[in-house]
């Protein structure tokens, strides 16, 4: 297809490759950009003096990445930089602001214990290497977590470490600690202030046993980069970079040496001075063991994007690189500890392996994409940048997003839905799809698909991506968007109560309620709550899309299509929720009477053997998983009970899991290997989508789905590790089991929904070794009970909100209340699961108090996590509820209001 006139080539530093680097043409399936998969780049030719270019891994040095050796982000919260590691070869390094690895070689390594030449891990080309030679590989085990990854060879440990934890709204002077629902631990509260997080910095510990050997060992760390100099302040650190664009290495120890040179092996011999290689290198007397610990930091200063001009908001703070890394080696120790205890947030989840490797990929990508900006006049605007296409806040990324921020920081949120709402909403009339376009009728406000490319903002009304005349892949998506706004907005509000925000937005939701009337249809008589027309701006001969652009058929077209549907739907049912709590009866009705005809329609499009069509207009014979994906928002939206079987769409949540059960087959949605595959039409999966449609297979509609979310988790790992993806870090679009497009991808963190589930395993012992066995209680528990019976279609497992709520809430000093309090029933028993502190598990009965059943926890100190889920009968069958978590000292929880992913 011909590529766009605005379509980048390598920048200046990035000289591999040049070529598509936009999802425009890399999407495409079949398209000249396919030919770009990783196994495509060579770089040949590198020299010594190589700083880390090219957009590919590289072809020399070690022998291509397999199994454990894969790329992850080593990212700084808000910064959009990385130190990226982990697949060997001269692949990672030190990047800023870029939608690839820097190609950089890094060296970790020492003198072997019984002499020759020095060895590190095997992230280095040959040609600057200087005599030091690769481990073998399998002689290094690696440690992947979501906040540290160590790496193991025989006496030698690194470490690198990032933070995992919320962003405090800057805007509110008095937010000292990050707020959100995510309860972080006691230990490292001063590093949660606004500085510390934002601090553009992350890491890492070097150790050396050498308690064992008979001669002093050097140790070092050095990385290959742009213009090294030797830190011009009393630390002992390696600049790297121009004046506005620098990175550095820095030791908080008198015993490390930065030098440079320009091969790893002459510097170790003494020949410094010069050369692209920056290094830290200290010397480990026989009988002793030491361990160094090292900042890498980042720093870009003055205006970083035009359109409109923005900085770094750590840039008030920290105006130098060399007052990044004052303050990055001030309390070095508590700064990784911190991220020690940032480990608990996945490693506490009770999630199976596949998943806690999933989930700590997808994290690391989401926050090497972040930045945190300030405009002229100092106002915070966040930023997530979409991986390798670098588009800035693409909002059907946004929607996905929501999940991990509502959790972590939800003023982010608010953000993005304020920015959305002013300078890049738009208004557009509607037009039925060709031949039938001569006539404009009626449409509204949408917002656009992004505020622009990085680093260029796009004038207001205005996306970098979106373009007339189209009809797949750069067109509008006017409808979805809007659809997409407004279930963001009900999430945002639903969990932070925010009733201020919504009264503000009382006018732009209205408005969004009468543009989604009218794309369904101009004449309120044919209105079915399907969207039936485009937006004008897709001009003659366009055609509105989804955000499954690059899918094929099934997924490409936005009128009629049925993941459109559902997600218009769960738009309506949220907006009534909304205008219900603004007291606002008109809209609200007009709301729910469309929820009910897009229900209504969408259940009747079912098929005798209970498929629904992608096109509920043409018919499409293709089998999509996404028809089910607009029930989680509305489940989180204060509508759980719009998402029940036996509910008030409960024809329509029906229909969907009927469909959803019938595609999970092999040859329609699973691939050979148990992946799901997001149309029967292709290969092309989604990994994010993936992830949000196992949490809503077995969350909301109820499926007996562990074995096949267990095999789709087992195949997503392999996917991404594997040789030809490994490269890339977390990858999004997996096309026949290997990364092709969306490298180097944000939108993952859909996978912080399976912390909202029950543990699939027990949760860990916050000392090694194996979770002990739970004490007896001096209060008999329940025995196991019978799950409800199965039926041909079953409700799915009750949820929060339809029945029942269950919490926590101080009960004076030292004390806690759990509680659970049944909708419309009257059970015979509840049990109260809990542990304190990542204690023994309790089980016990709770008493009966009123409407509620509560337990009250004795002997809790202020800081301490309670994770608690209850069991009940209700009518014969027992039900496990969700796991929640509660802070001593905290507000009182609400399991089903807030996430508490920690």
């Amino acid at each position: 297809m011909p590529s766009d006139p605005r379509q980048p080539t390598a920048t200046p530093d990035r000289a591999g490759p040049p070529g598509p680097g936009r999802r425009d043409v890399l999407r495409a399936a079949g398209a000249a950009g396919a030919a770009l998969a990783v196994t495509g780049w060579t770089l040949a030719g590198r020299t010594p003096t190589d700083t880390g270019t090219g957009h590919g891994p590289p072809a020399a040095g070690p022998a291509a990445a397999s199994g454990p050796w894969f790329n992850a982000f080593h990212a700084p919260i808000g910064a959009y930089a990385t130190f990226t590691l982990g697949f060997p070869g001269a692949s990672g390094g030190f990047g800023l602001e870029s939608g690839a690895p820097a190609n950089q070689s890094v060296f970790v390594g020492s003198d072997p214990p019984d002499g020759g030449a020095p060895w590190s891990l095997p992230f280095f080309h040959d040609g600057v290497s200087g005599g030091v030679v690769p481990l073998a590989r399998d002689a290094v085990h690696r440690d992947f977590r979501v906040a540290t990854d160590t790496f193991t060879a025989q006496d030698l440990t690194f470490t690198l470490c990032s933070p995992v934890r919320p962003v405090p709204d800057p805007a509110d002077p008095t937010a000292a600690r990050a707020s959100g629902g995510l309860s972080l631990p006691a230990a490292g509260g001063p590093l949660r202030t606004l500085p510390d997080v934002l601090l553009p910095a992350v890491f890492a510990e070097l150790t050396l046993d050498n308690r064992a050997g008979a001669r002093p060992r050097r140790v070092f760390l050095g990385v290959t980069g742009e213009s090294p100099r030797l830190m011009d302040t009393p630390l002992d650190g390696v600049v790297f970079g121009s004046q506005r664009t620098r990175t550095a290495l820095v030791a908080d120890d008198t015993g490390a040496t930065a030098v440079t040179g320009s091969y790893m092996g002459a510097i170790l011999d003494g020949r410094t001075g010069g050369g692209s290689i920056g290094a830290l290198v200290a010397t480990v007397p026989a009988g002793q063991r030491r361990t160094y610990r090292v900042a890498l930091c980042f720093h870009r200063a003055g205006d970083v994007t035009t359109g409109v001009a923005m900085r770094y908001w750590y840039t008030y703070r920290y105006p130098r690189i060399e007052d990044v890394a004052t303050a990055a080696t001030t309390g070095l120790a508590d700064r990784i500890e911190a991220c020690r205890a940032d480990d608990e947030l996945v490693r506490s989840a009770g999630r199976t392996p596949e998943q806690t490797f999933l989930l700590a990929q997808a994290i690391r990508s989401y926050y090497g994409c972040t930045a945190l900006l300030a405009d002229p006049g100092g106002r915070p605007w966040w930023n997530v940048m979409e991986g390798e296409y670098k588009y800035i806040n693409t909002f059907d990324l946004t929607v996905d997003h929501l999940f991990y921020e509502i959790g972590m920081n939800p003023w982010t949120v608010r953000d993005v839905l304020d920015r959305t709402a002013g300078r890049y909403h738009y208004d557009s009339g509607a037009q039925f799809p060709p031949p039938d376009q001569q006539t404009a009728h009626p449409g509204g406000v949408s917002v656009t698909h992004d505020m622009g490319y990085w680093p260029d903002y796009t004038e207001p009304g205005q996306s970098h991506y979106e373009h007339s005349g189209r009809t797949g892949i750069f067109s509008y998506m006017t409808g979805e968007q809007l659809a997409n706004w407004v279930l963001c907005a009900g999430v945002y509000t639903e969990q932070t109560g925010d009733t201020a925000w919504l009264e503000a937005k009382a006018g732009f939701l209205t408005d969004c309620l009468v543009s989604l009337e009218n794309r369904d249809h101009p004449d309120p008589s044919r209105r079915d709550g399907v969207q039936s027309t485009d937006s004008t701006r897709c001009g003659p001969g366009g055609t509105e899309i989804t955000t499954y652009d690059s899918i094929g058929p099934g997924l490409t077209t936005a009128v009629g299509n049925s993941y459109v549907a559902v997600k218009c739907w769960a738009a309506y049912v949220v907006l009534e929720r909304l205008f219900t709590r603004l007291g606002r009866a008109d809209p609200a009705g007009r709301a729910r009477r469309q929820a009910e005809a897009c229900a209504a329609t969408v259940a009747a499009a079912a098929t005798a053997d209970g498929l629904l069509p992608a096109n509920l207009r043409t018919g499409e014979d293709v089998r999509i998983i996404p028809v089910v994906e607009g029930l989680v928002y509305p489940y989180f939206a204060g509508r759980e009970d719009a998402t029940g079987a036996d509910g008030p769409y409960g024809p329509l949540v029906r229909a969907l899991r009927r469909h959803l059960r019938a595609v999970l087959v092999p040859g329609v949605c699973l691939t050979a290997d148990g992946g799901w595959k997001l149309s029967s039409a292709g290969t092309n999966t989604w990994l994010s989508k993936t992830c949000l449609n196992e949490f809503t297979a077995r969350r909301i509609l109820g499926l007996d789905a562990a074995d096949a979310t267990a095999r789709a988790d087992t195949a997503a790992v392999s996917w991404l590790t594997r040789e030809t993806s490994a490269y890339w870090a977390w990858s999004d679009q997996i096309v026949d089991g290997n990364a092709t497009y969306s490298k180097y991808y944000p939108r993952g963190v859909t996978s912080i929904l399976w912390l909202q589930e029950p543990p699939v395993t027990p949760p860990p012992s916050p000392t090694a070794g194996p979770v002990p066995t739970p004490t007896s209680t001096d209060t008999p528990t329940a025995s196991p009970g019978p799950t409800a019976t199965a039926e041909p279609d079953p409700s799915p497992t009750p949820s929060p909100g339809s029945d029942y709520d269950q919490g926590a809430e101080p009960a004076g000093p030292g004390r806690v209340r759990l509680w659970f309090e049944p909708h419309g029933f009257a059970p015979r028993f509840v049990v109260v699961h809990y542990t304190v502190g990542g204690r023994a598990q309790q089980n016990y009965f709770a008493s009966p108090s009123g409407a509620r059943w509560e337990r009250i926890v004795d002997g809790v100190s202020p800081g301490d996590r309670i994770d608690c889920s209850m069991q009940y009968e209700k009518k014969g069958p027992q039900y496990d509820t969700p796991w929640f978590t509660y802070v001593a000292g905290a507000t009182a929880a609400r399991a089903h209001r807030l996430f508490r992913f920690r």
